[in-house]
């Protein structure tokens, strides 16, 4: 008995052996490769790079794979005539990794708020100039690291009103001043304008290759337009007053577009000016988007292009989410737009989540928007641009927080920790047919 005993002993202990050693060479492995994916310098060479998700499945996420890269995502969308980007804010200048993931995928960047008008100009300046003056400072190290990469910049945005600081609009350029006349709003948006197209073409020349000169301007409730306005021309944002259209009345949209217009034509005319807005795939908006483009190029071409923001699904909520119907209204639009003769990007992206456990469902939902974009192309669109918004997960956030609502936690390409999930595989893949 006590031999039966020792051999059934000794059997155990062999095949605990075997099983840990299994274990170890699996960990070993998965540690090999992400060392060296985290350690390996950028080249523009990705032959036979082996990309892993090391997420467990309990957690919704994937399992690890054999997926290769072998191209950058902008290199392969560029066949299709269309650059591929991700926003930027200048807290993320100091995060090496994020930098990282921009220069091996993308071939432009836009800088969240620091190109917006609040962010740049400088009430003190401004009033020791006694005209519109701007602090430049993030902007400009945003648009280093973005040269230093071989990234261009989408400028986004010159006129905007939400956020905007209301002492721009104030006689001294103080808190408390009288609103200014129409006659000299129109001076400093002008100077305003001219400063900032100017000062990114001097510095950084040819980096700046589009901006979004108007934001939003068109309203989305008649509530909000103003009335009889064929162009839905926004009077009012969450019941306050559009201060561009307080001040300058309803040829604001048009006269900004002049000034930058103007402004190209002496430093680049390269440079493409864009109409930029939200909800721009559904009906209403887009054929009052489709007449104010009409009319701010009837006399002279002034609107290079459309900027889709693409929120895409149910807001702050799962339901509404990856919905098939969005993606024939999106590229109903890009043609539509497309047929203006102009440039159409979309601009924001944000292929909403906010399930964990949907994260298959959503790469599908991905690589199936990537397909409605290339349709549009292969049938004569002239679509030019995507810019992620939603680039990476944060599942940490609060869902009270502007960012859940908006992108959902999980929104990426990329997980939290900057790995590839299915979402960028489908986008791979597709991009790679």
């Amino acid at each position: 008995m006590k031999k039966i005993l020792m051999l059934l002993m000794l059997v155990a202990a062999i095949g605990c052996l075997s099983c840990c050693s299994k274990k170890s060479d699996t960990k070993e492995s998965n540690e090999v490769a992400e060392v060296a994916e985290s350690t390996s310098p950028f080249t523009g060479q990705f032959a036979g790079k082996k990309v892993t998700a090391n997420q467990g499945a309990a957690d919704g996420q994937e399992e690890a794979d054999d997926f290769v890269k072998e191209a950058r995502l902008c290199d392969m969308a560029q066949k299709y005539g269309f650059k591929v980007g991700a926003c930027i804010s200048y807290s993320q200048l100091n995060r090496a990794s994020y930098i990282k993931m921009l220069a091996e995928d993308f071939n432009t960047t836009t800088a969240t708020n620091e190109f917006k008008a609040y962010s740049l100009l400088s009430q003190r300046k401004s009033q020791e100039a006694g005209v519109p003056a701007m602090n430049y400072g993030q902007a400009d190290a945003i648009a280093r690291m973005a040269q230093e990469n071989g990234i261009g910049i989408r400028g986004h945005v010159l006129v905007w009103d939400a956020y905007m600081t209301p002492w721009f609009f104030r006689e001294g350029f103080k808190s408390d001043g009288a609103i200014v006349s129409k006659e000299e709003m129109e001076k400093r948006l002008k100077i305003y304008i001219e400063d900032v197209i100017t000062h990114f073409e001097t510095e950084f020349p040819g980096l700046v290759y589009c901006w979004d000169v108007v934001n939003e301007a068109v309203a989305d409730g008649a509530n909000e337009w103003v009335p009889d306005n064929p162009y839905h021309l926004r009077k009012m944002r969450s019941g306050q007053t559009n201060i561009f259209y307080q001040t300058m009345g309803e040829e604001y949209v048009k006269y900004a577009f002049k000034c930058a217009h103007d402004t190209v034509q002496k430093v680049n005319p390269n440079i493409k000016l864009f109409y930029n807005d939200y909800n721009t795939f559904y009906q209403d908006k887009r054929d009052a988007i489709i007449r104010l483009v009409q009319y701010l190029n009837k006399e002279e071409k002034l609107c290079d292009g459309v900027g889709m923001q693409g929120y895409i699904g149910g807001y702050g909520q799962q339901n509404g989410c990856m919905n098939g119907n969005d993606l024939n209204l999106i590229k109903t639009a890009i043609k539509m737009y497309s047929d203006l003769g102009i440039e159409v990007q979309l601009t924001e992206v944000a292929v909403r989540n906010y399930d964990k456990l949907q994260i298959d469902k959503h790469g599908r939902f991905y690589g199936n928007l990537m397909r409605a974009i290339i349709s549009a192309c292969n049938e004569g669109a002239n679509f030019t641009g995507l810019t992620i918004w939603g680039i990476c997960d944060n599942p940490s956030l609060p869902k009270t927080d502007y960012s859940y609502k908006m992108n959902g936690p999980y929104c990426g390409l990329f997980d939290q920790n900057l790995k590839p999930k299915k979402a960028y595989k489908e986008v791979y893949n597709v991009l790679a047919e």
